[in-house]
């Protein structure tokens, strides 16, 4: 969501927000897919099989990262996608369970749920830099290139093989140059280079000075055939008035999983 967004969020959504965090496994979303938002095409490679250092590849896969673009009653919602090997058709209605960060993505395919070390870097990734790549004032190009440099810190956290015992471990092992999760440093793709050095740094900093968390602002979507997504909360209004029961029962629904 860019700044415009969140400044017409009520205070009712904020707390629907919260709500549903707290109790996240008994909740489910369908939502409407618009398509991409800000993003870019960039050389990306998966091996679920390589160690967190393994050596750098040469063969990638050129692959849109960045922001989706999600709606449902007239309201506009941003996702980051933080599953490689799923996709979304534009156009599609899909119903997502509401979880939380650690256990996004579904498996199979590979990777699987993060995990609590991972999803507490992915939390610092949001908090630090979630405005910042989002931010409406920029240029499209400018946009562009963070959210997929947004993108692509996120597929590394959610997708590499850390054996480290705590997220300070992990931090020092996340890389894009090597690892399960690698993108390509020498893409000649418009921006691709300059999102892959703005990912490089994010991920350095992470864990600078402490972790930071979005908490219960930041919640896991997953779908067993679509990609799962990651998505900060307060929503818009009508989204957070159908999650309360008072328009939008389809769309919104609670429902108590066995």
């Amino acid at each position: 969501m860019t700044r415009n967004t969140f400044s017409m969020i009520s205070a009712a959504a904020i707390a629907v927000g919260a709500a549903c965090a707290s109790s996240a496994h008994a909740d489910q979303w369908c939502l409407n897919y618009d398509g991409y938002g800000s993003h870019r095409v960039m050389g990306l490679n998966y091996d679920a099989s390589k160690s967190w250092d393994s050596v750098t590849r040469t063969s990638f896969s050129g692959i849109k990262v960045g922001e989706h673009k999600f709606n449902a009653y007239g309201g506009s919602i941003s996702t980051f996608c933080v599953q490689v090997f799923e996709g979304l058709t534009v156009g599609n209605t899909i119903c997502f369970d509401v979880v939380e960060v650690k256990d996004v993505p579904e498996g199979p395919p590979a990777p699987g749920p993060m995990g609590t070390i991972a999803a507490t870097l992915v939390q610092d990734l949001y908090a630090r830099y979630y405005q910042y790549v989002t931010d409406g004032s920029l240029t499209a190009a400018e946009r562009d290139m963070r959210c997929a440099a947004f993108g692509v810190a996120i597929y590394e956290l959610s997708h590499e093989n850390f054996t480290a015992a705590d997220a300070t471990g992990a931090a020092a092992q996340a890389s894009l140059v090597n690892g399960a999760f690698q993108a390509d440093s020498n893409d000649p793709r418009t921006g691709a280079s300059d999102a892959f050095n703005l990912a490089t740094s994010m991920l350095a900093s992470l864990g600078s000075g402490g972790f930071r968390s979005l908490g219960n602002n930041l919640l896991g979507l997953t779908n067993p055939k679509f990609q799962d997504q990651l998505v900060v909360v307060p929503v818009p209004a009508a989204l957070g008035l159908a999650a309360v029961g008072l328009v939008g029962v389809r769309a919104l629904r609670r429902r108590v999983k066995a």
